[in-house]
């Protein structure tokens, strides 16, 4: 994996899978990929969650139009 200091100022480490993506979210004007992306619903999102990278919002945005069966069960 990179260290840190030879990532640029625009990439981040997603959370999930922990691959370097380039993000703009911090950028002016805002133009990152993920704005072509449909959001997310609410129920889904980490209040103190970071930007995921595109293979893993892809997958979560997958998984919140089709849940895993008995996703949701007590």
């Amino acid at each position: 994996m990179k260290s840190s200091a030879s990532r640029s100022e625009s990439s981040a480490l997603c959370p999930r899978c922990g691959h370097a993506f380039d993000c703009a979210m911090h950028g002016v004007p805002f133009d990152c990929w993920c704005r072509e992306m449909p959001a997310l619903p609410l129920d889904r999102l980490e209040p103190s969650g970071r930007c995921l990278c595109p293979e893993c919002l892809a997958a979560e945005l997958a998984r919140s139009v089709h849940p895993a069966p008995g996703a949701g069960l007590p």
